[in-house]
């Protein structure tokens, strides 16, 4: 016994696939082929076509089959355009008609589209013998068809035609539900983009914000630094602990290091920092006001700017950060940088100006100390007052003075010490160096400009200062009448018995008895290619014995007694003598003294 309800069950199977199909987004072609094969069961065609109208809603195309060979559904979009609504010469077709007319229509034999319609051959072709148009009706308009092919002829049941209505009718409620969920995921799609776009630009508003609390909390700590009096060290500090960086702080007029932050001073200074340093005296162009101008130095990068001070570049800011550190760099480097510039500028300027301020407060002192001026117990008081302690050793320095004394004077603080006095007498400063190791104290004069310097006595009592002062005068003065091109340092301890000649006060006197005596020999020697300065300084080393002369020098006896037969006649010495021999003895000293400040 047949069941009743069969067909509806089929149809609720056919139904439930389809919806299965639609909730597993399935694609339209997949989805429209399903109900293709389920119309073939429901409607006993032997295929079936689905067909959708176009953008234009004037045109029908086929988007899905079943049962239908390739060689037919080709001819279906291709022979000609399957019109809704047809011109008078162009063929009318059951599905235009069932979409145009918004109703099933049944073709029982093909033969009734006319001679003239290409899809007559092609039908016959795929060996169709009817057609069921059934429309895609839906509330909002018809979107195509469904096509029902049989091979035979066939008079379609009432409850055929039923089945298959009812599936057009779920089928355009399911494309509606398609576009639908088309139209939604679309505007999830745009949603999600512009949810995207709202979350960047809130990332964007909450970045300039974290910048903008940052740079402020930059401001308060340089703030905090102006009202604590940190002074150019911490302040140095404060900028590298900012932006997590070396802070170097070199002259303007040589590139010498004026300070630098702690990292750095305490030997942790990276080795990109050091390689920067000679990269800022390339820097000419560098101007006050200018910005930050950034610089790669191989695994690290800088900013480098310049300072001023009264409208003079005094120095330049350099902050260095290693490469593999820049992921994590602060915001806002260069503005932070130039926060911190007129803070660095102020500091300096304070420095300068305090080295000034000491140099003129300790310059007295040091002019009364070497010229005897003042009790001793009122120059202790003094210097007690300034913080400098007279009991220990001091060494006595001349430096030349220079084109700018009070450029020289900073420049001798700077190299030997701010424990140093430093005052100017005579066209020379004045050097007081306490307590200082005196191969040290060489090395730092002789990379002094203006030279020579001279290196005098260490004393301990003030009486001993002025004495002192007075051998390095005229050492200074030796040293600058000398033959030869001065050196950069004069040290009396070098120049052994020579230099207690110095100690009689008298240079132009000892240069005129050396210029009086040796002269001659010097002039003779420098004509005629002799050696008779040289023969007669053997001679005097060898405590006058001709022979022991002789084998220093490298010639016979008898050539070194005619060097000094010929040195006497030019001299006017009777080298017999013993107070001849003084005489050139001392002249030689003399030159010793003058020589010690040439280059060798």
């Amino acid at each position: 016994m047949s069941d009743p309800d069969g067909p509806r069950t089929e149809w609720m199977n056919a139904a439930a696939d389809v919806l299965r199909g639609l909730n597993a987004d399935e694609e339209p072609a997949a989805l429209l082929r399903r109900v293709a094969r389920h119309t073939c069961a429901l409607t006993g065609v032997d295929s079936c076509a689905v067909m959708l109208l176009d953008e234009t809603g004037t045109r029908l195309v086929t988007r899905a089959s079943h049962g239908l060979t390739e060689a037919y559904r080709h001819d279906l979009d291709s022979l000609a355009p399957m019109l809704v609504h047809p011109t008078a010469h162009a063929p009318d077709v059951p599905a235009a008609q069932a979409v145009r007319e918004r109703r099933t229509v049944v073709l029982s034999d093909v033969d009734g589209l006319g001679e003239d319609s290409p899809w007559r051959a092609a039908a016959g072709r795929e060996g169709i013998h009817s057609i069921l148009a059934v429309p895609l009706d839906a509330d909002d308009g018809c979107a195509g068809v469904l096509v029902g092919y049989t091979r035979r002829a066939h008079r379609f049941a009432a409850s055929e035609l039923a089945l298959a209505e009812l599936m057009a009718q779920y089928v355009a409620t399911v494309l509606r539900a398609a576009r639908v969920k088309e139209v939604q995921r679309s505007t999830i799609a745009q949603l999600e983009k512009t949810n995207a776009e709202l979350t960047t630009a809130v990332e964007s508003l909450h970045h300039e914000r974290a910048q903008r609390e940052w740079a402020e909390a930059q401001d308060r700590r340089l703030v905090a630094l102006l009202l604590d009096d940190a002074g150019l060290d911490g302040v140095l500090d404060a900028l590298a602990d900012a932006l997590a960086a070396t802070v170097v702080l070199e002259s303007a007029e040589d590139g010498t290091v004026l300070a630098r932050s702690a990292d750095a001073a305490a030997g942790r200074e990276r080795p990109a920092a050091t390689a920067a340093l000679p990269l800022g005296r390339e820097l000419g162009t560098l101007g006050p006001g200018s910005s930050p101008v950034r610089l790669e130095l191989g695994d690290a990068h800088a900013w480098v700017l310049a300072l001023a001070v009264a409208g003079e570049a005094v120095a330049r800011l350099w902050v260095i950060r290693d490469r593999d550190a820049g992921a994590g760099a602060p915001p806002l480097v260069r503005s932070v940088i130039e926060r911190f510039a007129p803070l660095v500028a102020l500091e300096l300027h304070k420095r300068r100006h305090a080295a000034d301020a000491a140099l003129r407060l300790t310059r007295d002192l040091a002019v009364d100390l070497v010229s005897g001026g003042g009790r001793d117990r009122d120059l202790r008081d003094r210097a007690r007052a300034l913080g400098h302690d007279l009991t220990r050793p001091h060494t006595v320095v001349l430096v030349p003075a220079g084109a700018a004394a009070t450029r020289s004077a900073r420049a001798a603080r700077q190299a030997f010490g701010d424990a140093a006095l430093v005052g100017e007498d005579a066209g020379s400063l004045v050097v007081l160096v306490p307590d200082a190791d005196r191969a040290a104290l060489v090395a730092a004069a002789a990379a002094l400009p203006d030279g020579p310097t001279v290196v005098g006595a260490t004393v301990t009592g003030t009486e001993d200062y002025p004495a002192a002062w007075r051998v390095v005068r005229t050492a200074a003065a030796l040293a600058a009448a000398g033959p030869r091109r001065p050196g950069p340092v004069v040290d009396l301890d070098d120049l052994g018995v020579a230099a207690l000649l110095l100690e009689s006060g008298a240079p132009d006197g000892l240069r005129r008895l050396a210029d009086r005596t040796l002269g001659p020999l010097e002039r003779h020697d420098a004509q005629r290619s002799t050696d008779l300065v040289g023969t007669l300084r053997a001679w005097l080393d060898a405590g006058g014995a001709t022979a022991e002369a002789a084998r220093a020098l490298h010639v016979h006896p008898h050539t070194v007694g005619y060097r000094l037969r010929r040195a006497g006649e030019l001299t006017g010495l009777d080298l017999q003598r013993a107070d001849a021999v003084f005489e050139l003895r001392v002249a030689m000293m003399v030159r010793a003294v003058q020589r010690a400040a040439g280059h060798p």
